[in-house]
């Protein structure tokens, strides 16, 4: 009896809360909390409510409601700060793991303040890099600092955001952990009898010819993933070539100052861009598309271009980091200027000409993706910084 209390008191039961500006966050969470269940861990989800909360309650999770939004919005940014405080001291978790980058910023500021043991935060793609010019680089380097003066560990999905952490100035090199960034790999099979016949069903569903060049893109519809130059730049390469085609999957994402206008989604449609809103069905999309595209302006390490690759596709991308850590030219793609619509419908045009090299650059990259993109090889370097620090904070 005294022992197994003894037991009890040297390993408590571990409290990890997951602090995300949307619930998409909770699907993209699940296979690194899964195991933590396991193991006994008290899992609690902090994000906007949303669709996806159901899965983690199924699986006896907890999703507590979080009224902040992504814009500046002094209201709900007091209320959202009102309700993380509530519950880092209600709760008090062990682990406080933020995400996004307002989110992020409040909750890693909140946590400390509130004495949570161990805060951690994932970067999921700077708002600035090296690149950036000088005064916006330094003032925005200099609120991440700030943010981050008190957090145990920042995870970083590409290495040139760790870079750029670093050099920067904004965290320590001892506190900054590559972690990469991963799928689901049984998911994205090219050569399977269930690809074939997924792209002869869904180019018959979506009208394209089996001569057409098919590009798909994913995201949400804002400005920042660099769609409205993608779609001028799709208009362009259609008219030269009536061949290319342009499918893209997402929502409108109504939280975000930037969130495409209704005007600029009818003209791409009047243009012949595919539509197609939010789908649960990536997989037969990739097999169905040619050639994976994405013209963000910015991003961490993009899962449409690893999916893309998995599934063995040719990928077109701006030349930004992360972006550039998946594309390399001329090996699997190529990566033109950000913003430069001109040169992405030239891409286009050049890619939907050479069906010989998309089909020796979709094998190789069928072939690296199962090298490099591997899920079940980033999970156990995130719970390895969970375990050093509740070491180091004696709680394991």
């Amino acid at each position: 009896m005294v022992a197994n209390r003894v037991a009890s008191i040297a390993a408590p039961r571990i409290r990890l809360a997951h602090v995300w500006s949307h619930d998409v966050g909770i699907p993209a969470s699940l296979p690194f909390v899964r195991p933590l269940v396991g193991r006994g861990w008290d899992i609690s989800f902090i994000c906007p409510p949303g669709e996806h909360g159901a899965l983690a309650t199924r699986e006896g999770m907890r999703v507590q409601p979080l009224a902040l939004r992504r814009d500046f919005h002094p209201p709900s940014d007091v209320i959202g700060a009102t309700q993380l405080v509530r519950y880092f001291r209600g709760d008090r978790p062990h682990i406080v793991h933020t995400h996004a980058f307002k989110t992020g910023h409040l909750a890693r500021v909140l946590a400390y303040a509130t004495r949570v043991p161990i805060v951690i935060h994932t970067v999921h793609g700077q708002p600035y890099s090296l690149e950036t010019p000088a005064l916006r680089r330094k003032l925005l380097a200099a609120i991440e600092w700030l943010v981050s003066v008190r957090v145990d560990a920042i995870l970083v999905q590409g290495e040139e955001d760790g870079r750029t952490l670093i050099e920067t100035g904004a965290v320590p090199a001892e506190r900054v952990t590559w972690i990469g960034n991963g799928i689901d790999l049984r998911r994205f099979e090219p050569a399977s009898p269930a690809a074939a016949q997924a792209r002869r069903e869904v180019r018959a569903e979506l009208g394209v010819r089996d001569d057409d060049v098919l590009f798909l893109s994913a995201g949400r519809l804002v400005r920042e993933k660099g769609f409205v130059e993608l779609f001028a730049a799709a208009a362009r390469a259609r008219r030269d070539d009536r061949r290319v085609r342009l499918a893209v999957a997402g929502d409108i994402d109504i939280g975000k100052a930037d969130a495409l206008d209704p005007a600029v989604l009818d003209e791409a449609r009047a243009a012949g861009v595919l539509l197609l809103g939010r789908r649960a069905d990536m997989p037969r999309l990739y097999a169905a598309s040619d050639v994976v595209v994405l013209a963000s302006w910015r991003e961490g390490l993009p899962r449409v271009l690893m999916e893309g690759a998995a599934m063995g596709k040719p990928l077109l991308a701006s030349d930004v980091r992360g972006c550039r850590e998946v594309v390399k030219p001329p090996r699997n793609g190529l990566l033109v200027p950000v913003g430069d619509a001109g040169a992405l419908a030239q891409a286009m045009l050049a890619l939907a000409a050479d069906p010989e090299q998309r089909a020796r650059w979709g094998a190789d990259n069928a072939v690296e993706a199962r090298a490099r993109y591997d899920l079940d090889a980033v999970v156990p370097r995130v719970f390895a910084v969970y375990d050093r620090l509740l070491r180091e904070r004696g709680l394991a």
